[in-house]
């Protein structure tokens, strides 16, 4: 059975729980509305909404098919943990988007590599521990990029690693499109959950904000949790989370910022 966060879901599992003795974080916070209103995301209106009266077959195709983000991620490789987890930092911010971006190479079959978050938010925040929001590191994953762990050591806040070979091997991972922002304040707000659900159904990863949680995720599949229930199946970035890292979410948790990533790179290494 997946894990299903819903109202009575413990908030020890849910707001910095401790895993296997270590002490996981968030890191979300609120977007700097200046940033937000600058032009630097593709509008929702990009992606075409699939109607409520399609969800059933459409989740069901991708079960029947095993053509989810989900199982191809899983087909990746054998690694026991393939996402990228955060761990003790408040990167969740970036950790979304990384996630995002694994994603989409493993559904356009690309070669397994693990890249590297911390590299993203630690240069974004000069080598502080510190929040964000995942459109913050979207933007960056769009004109940096992001380096593999062989550039930045895994979880290391040291900016002397921001060097010309890391930007070098950054730059080969680059997400090539816009990210869509589905939270633009020129849209319908009541549209937001459509535009999540038509994303995930079409196998577009989003990361995804949410305010009562304080903490920022990648959202990868659309599921029917039950009968007139439906929600996403996220992937945290802790590790020792959930079913490997992935969960259910069935509350109603305001969204401040979701963006979707449609491509990135093209790079074999």
């Amino acid at each position: 059975m997946p894990f299903i966060i819903h109202d009575s879901t413990l908030n020890d599992l849910l707001f910095d729980p401790v895993i296997d003795g270590h002490q996981m974080r968030r890191g979300f916070t609120p977007r700097n509305r200046l940033f937000h209103d600058e032009p630097s995301f593709a509008p929702p209106s990009e992606i075409p909404l699939i109607p409520r009266s399609e969800w059933d077959a459409r989740i069901k195709e991708q079960e029947e098919r095993q053509s989810s983000l989900e199982h191809f991620f899983n087909k990746a490789t054998n690694l026991p943990v393939k996402f990228l987890h955060q761990n003790g930092h408040g990167y969740c911010w970036a950790y979304s988007t990384g996630n995002a971006v694994m994603m989409l190479r493993a559904l356009n079959n690309q070669p397994y590599i693990r890249l590297n978050p911390h590299a993203v938010a630690a240069i974004i925040k000069k080598g502080r521990d510190q929040g964000g929001w995942c459109g913050l590191s979207a933007k960056f994953l769009r004109e940096v990029g992001i380096p593999t762990e062989a550039f930045w050591k895994v979880h290391s806040l040291n900016t002397s690693q921001d060097t010309p070979a890391m930007r070098a091997n950054a730059a080969l991972h680059k997400v090539t499109e816009n990210w869509i922002d589905l939270t633009s304040a020129i849209y319908d707000q009541q549209l937001s959950t459509d535009q999540l659900a038509s994303c995930l159904l079409q196998n577009i990863p989003c990361a995804v904000d949410y305010d009562e949680w304080g903490h920022s995720i990648c959202a990868v599949r659309w599921v029917k949790i039950e009968k007139g229930s439906y929600g996403p199946r996220i992937l945290n970035s802790w590790l020792g989370w959930g079913d490997n890292g992935f969960g259910d979410i069935q509350r109603s948790w305001t969204v401040d910022s979701a963006v979707a990533l449609r491509v990135t790179g093209a790079s074999p290494v």
